[in-house]
């Protein structure tokens, strides 16, 4: 009896299984030929199973390049269906709860301002303090590859003041900040979030990834230059000696034949410390 499944795209099973029945299997003629007959034909039919074995092996993999195919159709059609992320066209714009806006296809900035009552303070009439929330993040489409750790880029929440232009100079310097990720709708993606902007390893169309390319130095203008110069303008650098250690700036030393042995001067004694 065999079990046979499947799942395009995902999975394919057969499994079988045979047990011995009287009704179904003769044996009559098998029990008059010897031990060693029997055992010789066993082992003959199991090399045919086998056999048959290999050809369910490639079936096997044949069927892992058909169902590959399968999931790459789907993943394409998975890729077509999503949609850009909305954006405010690097524009301040209001929000639901009091929140504030400007963003494009690739980063996001949001703020809210919080005006408060401190009731507990015994300052008639009660003090009003402002908290402002605010953050900078990669505005990411649907699904993407990749959508840990890392989507905010700054921000604080619950940030208070005592004073509203305090909190008013304090969000305005953010904002001044962070203005150079708003000056265009499709800013190029640095290549650490490049998979944030991807769907199934392929990045959304409308995106570019920065990615600073090393610039090598023009081997011919190199060439030139180096053959402008001479064999003096090409000075090796001395190789570091040690510096001996000294107790006293020792004075400069005349032009003299040194002698066979240089005695060095013994240090002046102190006094002794009392």
């Amino acid at each position: 009896m065999a079990y046979t499944h499947l799942n395009p795209g995902q999975e394919i099973e057969i499994s079988a299984h045979i047990y011995f029945s009287p009704t179904q299997m003769d044996i009559s003629e098998l029990v008059k030929l010897s031990p060693e007959q029997l055992k010789a034909q066993e082992a003959d039919s199991v090399e045919q199973e086998k056999a048959i074995y290999e050809k369910f092996s490639e079936i096997e993999k044949e069927w892992a390049q058909q169902a590959m195919l399968t999931v790459s159709l789907r993943k394409a059609q998975e890729y077509l269906r999503i949609p850009a992320p909305s954006h405010t066209s690097n524009q301040w714009a209001e929000k639901e709860y009091d929140w504030h806006e400007i963003s494009n296809m690739v980063y996001k900035m949001t703020y809210r301002i919080y005006e408060g009552t401190d009731y507990r303070s015994n300052i008639k009439p009660r003090p009003v303090y402002w908290e402002l929330s605010w953050y900078v993040t990669f505005n990411t489409p649907q699904n993407p590859d990749y959508s840990g750790n890392g989507r905010q880029l700054a921000g604080q929440q619950g940030k208070k003041f005592k004073d509203r232009a305090e909190m008013e100079k304090y969000l305005q310097g953010r904002i001044k900040a962070y203005s150079h990720l708003f000056t265009e709708i499709s800013p190029p993606i640095p290549e650490d979030a490049r998979r944030r902007f991807c769907v199934n390893g392929v990045l959304l169309p409308g995106y570019t990834v920065d990615t600073p390319e090393l610039t090598r130095p023009d081997e011919k203008n190199v060439d030139d230059l180096l053959s402008l110069l001479e064999d003096g303008d090409i000075v090796s650098s001395p190789q570091l000696e040690e510096p001996a250690p000294t107790e006293q700036p020792t004075p400069a030393v005349p032009k003299v034949p040194r002698p066979a042995a240089r005695k060095k001067s013994a240090p002046k004694k102190s006094g002794p410390v009392r």
